[in-house]
């Protein structure tokens, strides 16, 4: 007689199914061009006006801390920037393998498209200045649909890295 199956079997039907999560398909260069064209522009973000800044390049391993970041989000259907581990931005980067200097990390939980999202962070001041912050020289964007209550789940990592020197326009930050 073969118990081990069968107990293997009624385990599998006793546990929660993770949900379905999928990529929001974002495309690396058509982010970049969004969130470039917007900051070549001057915002208000909040009382403050913020000149525009430097263009952001696409950095894969910010993309990648990005989308594992999303789909915990996603998964457990909530926005916070500290993970459900305690995990920090710095940690998400650290163990992407981005050593940063300066970061900053923007999520949203709704918007069907990015320039939606775009649009809901430039109406947050905090939100409009990390994406107006002209030290960040690199970024990553992710976007995962969940069954819960947000359905979409965005997350924008940027940053600069330890081992680059910092940009040297003091009028591009305010």
């Amino acid at each position: 007689m073969r118990v081990w199956p069968l107990l293997l079997l009624s385990l599998a039907a006793a546990a929660p199914a993770a949900p379905a999560l999928d990529d929001c398909a974002v495309d690396a260069e058509a982010a970049q061009h969004a969130l470039n064209t917007l900051r070549a522009s001057s915002h208000v973000c909040g009382d403050r006006r913020w000149p525009a800044a430097p263009p952001l390049r696409w950095h894969a391993a910010l993309g990648e801390a990005s989308r594992r970041y999303a789909v915990e989000l996603a998964t457990l259907d909530r926005l916070n920037h500290i993970g459900a581990d305690g995990a920090t931005l710095r940690t998400r980067l650290h163990e992407a393998g981005y050593v940063m200097r300066v970061s900053g990390e923007n999520l949203a939980g709704g918007p069907e498209t990015l320039d939606e999202a775009l649009a809901q962070w430039l109406a947050s001041p905090t939100h409009c200045e990390n994406l107006m912050t002209a030290e960040f020289e690199d970024f990553g964007l992710a976007c995962v649909t969940g069954p819960g209550k947000l359905q979409r789940y965005w997350v924008l990592q940027m940053a600069a890295s330890a081992g680059r020197r910092p940009r040297s326009s003091p009028d591009q930050s305010p």
